[in-house]
Order: structure tokens, then sequence, then C-alpha cells
């Protein structure tokens, strides 16, 4: 498994030299400097640091015009709410995944309405790996999951995104986040610390 990651990270890491600290614009996809006016916090424990393994708009793997977020993270990795809501779903009965498309329906995951009408979506949490209910108000930084494989995923982590509608994967919005340089897009292949 080793040497599939280190193929992974190099390829990575050749994608992410082409990068630039604003998310790119797509045909169709136009983005403003910052679409709600949040900033939002990493979605992990304060003090910890995780490395961001695809950003938005990756060309290689699973993230291709899309905006979202895979952090590299060991199963058991305690994941918290990068933005205050309720919880509105959760899945956490799945013990399966893996790196094909047929697991997609498979992952574990918590989704959280903020008060703006966006979703946090936080995905591929180990089997009952869900620490809140639907109903539940949670609060920045609370913690409300842990990580896994589930669904499609090759790896342990936690794959992030955010949706003006109630639909995964549809409707996604970039998102900027604190960071110890200030408010930022984040880049593949960077560590994160959250503050």
């Amino acid at each position: 498994m080793k040497p599939v990651l280190l193929f992974l990270v190099t390829l990575l890491s050749m994608y992410s030299l082409a990068q630039t600290n604003s998310v790119s614009v797509k045909a169709g996809k136009e983005v403003s400097e910052d679409i709600n006016g949040f900033v939002y916090s990493l979605p992990y424990q304060k003090g910890r640091s995780y490395l961001l393994i695809q950003a938005y708009q990756s060309k290689l793997f699973s993230h291709k015009g899309e905006y979202a977020l895979d952090f590299k993270m060991k199963k058991g990795a305690k994941i918290c709410a990068a933005r205050s809501g309720v919880v509105v779903e959760v899945k956490e009965d799945s013990k399966k995944g893996g790196a094909k498309l047929k697991y997609l329906s498979e992952g574990n995951h918590v989704i959280i309405k903020h008060d703006d009408g966006t979703y946090g979506n936080y995905w591929h949490l180990k089997h009952k790996g869900a620490l809140v209910n639907v109903g539940d108000i949670v609060k920045q930084g609370q913690v409300i999951g842990l990580a896994g494989k589930t669904g499609y995923a090759a790896f342990s982590h936690l794959h992030f995104e955010v949706t003006t509608e109630f639909t995964p994967g549809q409707h996604q919005i970039p998102t900027q986040f604190t960071t110890r340089k200030g408010k930022r897009y984040l880049k593949p292949l960077h560590w994160y610390k959250c503050i």
C-alpha cells in the first residue's frame, strides 16, 4: 500500500506546482473571491496538522471539476465541524469502501446545515464513526465524527465540501479557511495546522 500512496503523492505534487493561491475559474463555474463571506475552521482539532491530498478543481483522481477537499487522516482521527449548524443527515452503518465506483453509496457521513442555508459535508467516516445525531446543534470546532475509509476511498481520509443544496457533490462552492498565514483557499500537498 505504501508504494501506491507514494506514487499518488508524487503525481499530486507535480500537479500542485501548477496551482495558484486563488481558486481557478472554469467555464460555467465562475467564482467570486469570497462566495459566502464566511471563513471556515479546518475540520479537525486545534493544534492538529493534516496533509491536504486533493484540493479544489484537482485534475487527478476524483476532484476534477469539483470544489472538494481531501485531508489524509488515520482511521479514527477526530473530525470537527468547520462551521456551526444543525445536523441534517448521518450515515454510519457501512463497513464497505475501496477505490471502485461500486462503493460510492457506501460512504459514512455527517451533513450539517449552516445558518445561511449552505451545507457542510463530511465523508468517509469509519463504521459507527458519527458522534452526532440528526437534529443536534453543533458548534464550530466541535468533534462530530471519526475518520475512516468507507465509500469511494482508496485510503483513510476526510472528504469535505460545502454545497448550496442538500445534494452532496452538487452545487459545491469554494470556501476559505483560517490558517496560520491568514484567510486562504487551501492548496494540495500542503500541511495545514488548525489554529
